[in-house]
C-alpha cells in the first residue's frame, strides 16, 4: 500500500508572500495549514510547489498529541 501525498501550489499571492524575506512566520503559518489539510485528508506526506513547478517546501504529516488536561 502507497503513501497518498497531499499537494498543494501557491497562489500568485501566496507566492510573492513565500519570496518576502520578512515573511518567514506566514511561511511557516502556511506550511502548517497545509500539513492540517494534509492530516484531514488522510495523507501520510505533503508537498508544497511554487508557480513555476517548483518544490518550496515538503514533509511527514505529524500526528497531533493534544495537552491532556487534569
Amino acid at each position: 500500500m502507497g503513501q497518498r501525498i497531499w499537494r498543494y501550489t501557491l497562489s500568485r499571492n501566496e507566492q510573492t508572500l513565500w519570496e518576502t524575506e520578512e515573511m518567514k512566520g506566514w511561511r511557516e503559518a502556511m506550511q502548517a495549514y497545509v500539513e492540517d489539510e494534509a492530516r484531514e485528508q488522510g495523507c501520510k506526506k505533503y508537498i508544497m510547489y511554487g508557480r513555476r513547478e517548483t518544490v518550496v517546501a515538503k514533509g511527514n504529516v505529524n500526528k497531533l498529541v493534544l495537552p491532556v488536561h487534569n
